[in-house]
C-alpha cells in the first residue's frame, strides 16, 4: 500500500479577500484522488485549516499551486524532498511554468490529470520518474469518477456543495489563464452523469450547490438540462456566467426555476475601450444597469466582478465604479487589481512593453499591483483600489445595496457581505499598515 498526501498550501496568517469562514470544497485534490487506484492510500491537505505532518509516513507528496501561493508550495516541496519523499508539483502555476517548478519537484505535472496519472504512478512505482508530464489531449469528461470528497473531513462548509459540469470557456479575455489552463474549446459532463452525482450528494431540498465551472452557460440547450437537473434536485444553486445571460429571457426564467440564487459575472470594467481591449467586444457598457435591472428582476442577484488598472482607467475610475455598484445595488461586489499572470496574453503584453516591475509571486493577488498602469501612478491604483473595497464592504455600504434593491434571498446575501467582509478588511489592513508605509515597498516600487 503506497501512502500520497495531497496538499492545498497556503502562508500561516495570510488572508485572501474572497475567503469564507468555512472553507470551500477542493474539487480539484478530491477528483486527483479518485483517479488513483485502491492500492494507494490517499490524505488530503487544505493548510488553510490544518498543519501539515512533515515527519508523516508517506511515499508520494503531490503539491497544487495557485500563483499567489506557489512560495509556499515550492518551500513545502522542498522540505520533502530533502527527506527523500518524491514530489510532484502541479496545478494552475506549474502548469504555466514547468522550468521553474522543476526546481522544485521530482516532476511536474502540466495540464490535467486524467487520462496520464496511471503512466505517472507507472514510472513512480518504477523509479523513474519523468521530469515533466503533459497531457497531450484536453480530457473527455464522460465517465469522469466522482470526487473523494470522504477525504476532506469535517472542516469544509456544512452549507455549501460543490460540483463541476463543464469545463473550458470560448472567450477570449487577455487577463484569463482559464483557456491555457483548461482550454477554449467547452466541454460537458453527460447529464446523466450530473444527475448520479448530485443523487450521492444532496440529502434534501434547499441545498446550496456551487458550481466549479469557469461558464455554466455558454452552451444554452445545455444550461437548460442542466436546470430541470437542479430543478429536479431542489437545490439553491450558485454559478459563473457573464452579463450575456441578460439578452436570455427564457434563459433566465429557467435558471430561476431551477433554484439559481446568485451569478457570478465578470463586468470587469465600466469603460467600453477596457472591454473593446481585452478582448470583451460582446459587452455594451451603456447598457449594463438595464441588464442588471433585467437580472434581478428575475430574482437572481449578482456576485459583480471589478478590475481596476486596464488602460483606460485614470483615478476617477474608483469613485466611478463605487457609485454604479451603489446605484444598482449589486448584491456581492468584488474588486481586484488588474494581474499579469503567467501565461496570459495580458502578461506577454505588458513583457513586451516593459511596465511589469513586481515578480515576487506572493503580490500576484489581485490586491497588489505588480505592474505600472498608463494613466495612474502605481500609487494611485493601490490606494484607490483599498479605498474602494474599504468603501464598498463597510456596513453601511452593504445594508443600502441590501434595503434598497430586490429583497431576494436578502439574509444570504446579508450574511455572504459579511462574512467577506472579514477577510477583505483583514487584507486591506495588512497593505494599508503593514505595507504601504514602508518607504519604497517593494510592490510600489516604479521602474
Amino acid at each position: 500500500m503506497k501512502r500520497v498526501l495531497l496538499i492545498f498550501p497556503r502562508e500561516k496568517g495570510i488572508k485572501f479577500s474572497n475567503d469564507t469562514l468555512y472553507p470551500f470544497p477542493i474539487l480539484g485534490l478530491t477528483l486527483l484522488a479518485s483517479l488513483f487506484p485502491k492500492t494507494y492510500k490517499v490524505k488530503i491537505i487544505n493548510e488553510a485549516i490544518e498543519k501539515i505532518d512533515f515527519n508523516a509516513d508517506v511515499d508520494l507528496v503531490g503539491i497544487t499551486g495557485l500563483t499567489c501561493v506557489i512560495k509556499r508550495a515550492y518551500a513545502i516541496a522542498d522540505r520533502f524532498r530533502e527527506k527523500g519523499v518524491k514530489v510532484i508539483l502541479g496545478g494552475v502555476h506549474p502548469s504555466l511554468l514547468p522550468e521553474e517548478a522543476k526546481e522544485h519537484a521530482d516532476s511536474v505535472f502540466v495540464g490535467e490529470a486524467e487520462g496520464m496519472l496511471e503512466k505517472v504512478l507507472k514510472d513512480f512505482e518504477a523509479g523513474e520518474l519523468k521530469p515533466f508530464y503533459k497531457n497531450r489531449a484536453w480530457s473527455d469528461l464522460k465517465g469522469m469518477p466522482f470526487p473523494r470528497r470522504d477525504l476532506l473531513g469535517k472542516h469544509y462548509s456544512p452549507f455549501f456543495k460543490a460540483i463541476e459540469t463543464t469545463r473550458g470557456c470560448p472567450n477570449r479575455c487577455e487577463f484569463c489563464s482559464v483557456p491555457t489552463i483548461n482550454g477554449k474549446r467547452y466541454r460537458i459532463r453527460p447529464l446523466e452523469e450530473v444527475d448520479q452525482e448530485l443523487s450521492t450528494i444532496i440529502k434534501k431540498k434547499g441545498e446550496y450547490l456551487f458550481l466549479a465551472d469557469d461558464n455554466v452557460t455558454a452552451k444554452e440547450d445545455y444550461a437548460f438540462g442542466l436546470f430541470d437537473i437542479f430543478k429536479h434536485h431542489g437545490v439553491k444553486w450558485m454559478g459563473f456566467t457573464t452579463i450575456k445571460i441578460a439578452m436570455d429571457e427564457e434563459l433566465l426564467r429557467k435558471a430561476r426555476e431551477s433554484g439559481c440564487i446568485s451569478l457570478f459575472i465578470g463586468f470587469e470594467s465600466l469603460l467600453q475601450e477596457n472591454l473593446d481591449g481585452v478582448s470583451k467586444r460582446f459587452v455594451n457598457t451603456k447598457e449594463l444597469s438595464n441588464w442588471v435591472k433585467t437580472i434581478q428582476h428575475h430574482q437572481i442577484g449578482i456576485h459583480g466582478s471589478f478590475i481596476f488598472g486596464f488602460d483606460g482607467d485614470d483615478p476617477a475610475i474608483f469613485k466611478k465604479t463605487v457609485q454604479f455598484v451603489q446605484k444598482n445595488n449589486i448584491e456581492i461586489p468584488t474588486f481586484s487589481i488588474l494581474t499579469p499572470f503567467p501565461g496570459t496574453p495580458l502578461q506577454r503584453r505588458l513583457e513586451e512593453e516593459g511596465r511589469i516591475f513586481d515578480r515576487d509571486w506572493s503580490h500576484y493577488d489581485m490586491s497588489h499591483v505588480v505592474f505600472k498602469p498608463k494613466k495612474m501612478t502605481v500609487q494611485e491604483l493601490q490606494e484607490g483600489y483599498l479605498w474602494a473595497q474599504k468603501y464598498i464592504c463597510a456596513p453601511r455600504s452593504i445594508l443600502k445595496r441590501l434595503l434598497w434593491g430586490p429583497k431576494h434571498h436578502f439574509f444570504y446575501f446579508l450574511m455572504s457581505n459579511f462574512v467577506l467582509r472579514g477577510a477583505q478588511m483583514e487584507v486591506i489592513r495588512r497593505i494599508k499598515d503593514k505595507e504601504l508605509p514602508y518607504e519604497n515597498p517593494t510592490h510600489l516600487r516604479q521602474p
